[in-house]
């Protein structure tokens, strides 16, 4: 078994085993295996498994990021979702090393240095469960070995014997070893050698070979970090470094990053403990101090590198140039408004002038606040802004309006405002105004509206005031369609009012349901004009509009009809009538057979049947239709078709 690395980046890690284990500081990787993302395959020569899309199958392995339901029966290996730093996006190694013994990975980590100690580290997990091949799975057991070109082993361990789980849980395991003098190259290797029988599946992921040594640590200004400043600071950041003891003859290296941690440039000259970092306004960088015997230090591949420090210059805030700003006598007078990203506002000024409001105001502003103004905002990372504001005051003006009152559409009323100066008048919107530039303006708005308006003296000083003008529209009116009904039956009349403040009736008031709503029925004896009145309650006049009712004692069949195309008397058809539906409409020639038929609309007959012109001559026809209570009524005739 294997313990873990004690270096500070690894502290978290459970212990593993009783190999040599690196207990300092580690390098960059000389060897990084992630397994990549999306499509990614292994070259042949790194592994003996042969690689399969999906749950893999004995003898093969998948790199994936987003399996489940893997395994001899459904659940028997966990679900597999992301790799063991949580990305859902990056694959792991998935194996299914049943009865076959093999190399699950094996790659060559390239100019190493020699007499240096070097950790090797694998994160792996078991995938089976209690449900694998029937609750009795072979157990994998992984084994780790470092060896020169030649076939020396150098380093080896082994994870022991996986045990089941319910879901997955990555372990981290690793072992230190120190190369032989001279060396370059190393080959790492992992293979399985499982007893036969169902089982020995496991997954593996970020197999890394890192030089290890003593410990090393930075700061900046005697934290580790992170260091965040404004653009205007005034100390140089100062970094430090430490390192326990454990080298024969040390070299030390700053270095810097510019994207992140992704990079690393060695920065020339500084190979102290100690490193102050040049002044800058702006960017983001990160800091780190490498340490290797001396022999080695030009190789990064050597060197141990302490905790990476993060450095951000924030830019100034924006600085305004001096403004001029006018206050008004004994008018309440406000600043502009602070930078809402402020996290202090401080106004100043003369006769002890003080706020740290952000709409800050001076109320009642007399000559004597006259002045120079400064405004002191304070950002995040102690960034600092100061505006500076000459105020000078001025004689103000006052205005007064007379009240306005509420007129009909499309009449017109004249605005009046005043006030004390030489002054200039503004009103806002020009909406049916008939100049908006002159203290009594004709206003003729379409609807309703409410104007400001702005008086400017020649110093500048303003004041304002509002009038609403409302518009009560004119009365509107429609009795809707004519109807049509037979005898004793019932219509429904489709009027439309509208206007502001209204009353509307019927007349004359007979046979209606109720002559004060726009939709009542009526059932008059006979034909008659029904009159929808409208009058405006708040002076906008009224208006009026009729509709006729025809009432009919049976309802009117035509016994002739003249498809000639001459726009009289073209087609066949019944009258309409409202509130009826039409059952069916049938026409029968002198044989029997139905040449039209209509069926709940009230189609007319052209004369044709199936796109041919019919003869001249008798036709016999059937109506039936329904009145609104369910009444049917029947008819039945014939009609002459004239050529």
């Amino acid at each position: 078994m294997i313990k873990n690395c004690l270096s500070a980046a690894l502290l978290l890690f459970p212990l593993f085993g009783i190999a040599q284990t690196c207990s300092g500081s580690l390098g960059d990787p000389v060897l990084n295996e992630t397994f990549g993302s999306g499509h990614y395959i292994l070259d042949a020569n790194k592994t003996s498994y042969t690689y399969t899309g999906g749950c893999p199958p004995k003898y093969s392995y998948t790199l994936g990021n987003f399996l489940f339901g893997c395994g001899d029966v459904n659940g028997a290996w966990a679900k597999m979702i992301g790799d063991h730093t949580r990305n859902e996006k990056g694959n792991y190694m998935l194996v299914n090393a049943e009865s076959m013994a093999g190399t699950v990975f094996m790659d060559t980590a390239k100019g190493i240095c020699g007499a240096t100690v070097y950790q090797f580290g694998i994160w792996v997990t078991s995938v089976m469960t209690k449900y694998a091949c029937g609750g009795k799975p072979v157990l994998p057991d992984l084994k780790f070995q470092v060896k020169t070109l030649s076939g020396v082993i150098i380093g080896s361990d082994s994870t022991g014997y996986l045990p089941l789980i319910e879901e997955r849980e990555w372990k981290f395991y690793n072992f230190s070893f120190t190369t032989p003098p001279g060396i370059g190259d190393v080959i790492v290797s992992i293979t399985v050698d499982p007893e036969y029988g169902c089982g020995s599946a496991f997954a593996i992921d970020d197999i890394t070979l890192r030089p290890c040594g003593p410990l090393i640590s930075a700061t900046i200004d005697g934290t580790p970090g992170p260091a965040e400043v404004c653009a205007d600071y005034k100390d140089p950041f100062i970094l430090n470094a430490n390192y326990s003891a454990g080298f024969t003859d040390p070299v030390l290296q700053w270095q810097s990053s510019i994207d992140t941690g992704k990079t690393w440039i060695d920065i020339p000259g500084e190979t102290t403990l100690s490193y102050a970092v040049p002044r800058r306004t702006s960017d983001v960088i990160l800091y780190r101090i490498g340490i290797a015997e001396r022999v080695n230090i030009n190789s990064a591949r050597c060197r141990i590198n302490s905790n990476s420090i993060y450095t951000r210059i924030h830019p100034l805030p924006e600085h305004k140039a001096p403004q001029s700003l006018i206050g008004c006598i004994n008018k309440d007078y406000f600043f502009p408004e602070a930078d809402p990203k402020a996290l202090q506002v401080l106004w100043t000024g003369p006769n002890g002038y003080s706020s740290t409001q952000p709409n800050a105001v001076v109320p009642g502003i007399q000559y004597t606040d006259s002045g120079l103004y400064k405004l002191k905002e304070t950002f995040s990372y102690n960034c600092v802004s100061l505006d500076t504001f000459n105020l000078k005051i001025f004689p103000s003006t006052t205005i007064s309006v007379q009240p306005s009152f509420p007129i009909c559409e499309g009449k017109s009323e004249q605005l009046f405002a005043s006030a004390t100066g030489n002054v200039s008048y503004q009103w806002m919107p020009p909406t049916g105004l008939s100049n908006d530039a002159i203290p009594d303006p004709i206003a003729r708005p379409p609807d309703s509206v409410k104007y400001k308006v702005v008086v400017t003296n020649e110093y500048g000083c303003k004041d304002s005031a509002y009038l609403v003008v409302n518009v009560y529209r004119n009365p509107a009116v429609n009795a809707g369609p004519d109807k049509t009904i037979l005898i004793g039956d019932t219509a429904t009349l489709n009027g439309i009012v509208k206007g502001t403040a209204i009353n509307y009736y019927w007349s004359p008031a007979n046979f209606i349901s109720d002559s004060h709503i726009a939709v009542p029925k009526v059932n008059p004896p006979v034909n008659t004009n029904y009159i929808l009145n409208v009058t405006s309650t708040v002076g906008c006049g009224s208006a009026s509009d009729e509709v006729f009712v025809k009432v009919y004692n049976s309802f009117y069949v035509p016994n002739a009809f003249t498809p000639n195309e001459d726009g009289k008397n073209d087609k066949f058809k019944i009258l309409m009538l409202d509130n009826y539906k039409l059952v069916h409409f049938i026409i029968y020639n002198r044989w029997g057979q139905a040449v039209f038929k209509s069926e709940g609309l009230y189609n007319g007959w052209d004369g044709t049947f199936k796109g041919l012109p019919q003869p001249a001559g008798v036709y016999i026809y059937n109506v039936e239709i329904e009145t609104s209570f369910g009444k049917k009524i029947e008819k039945q005739g014939t009609v002459l078709l004239i050529r």
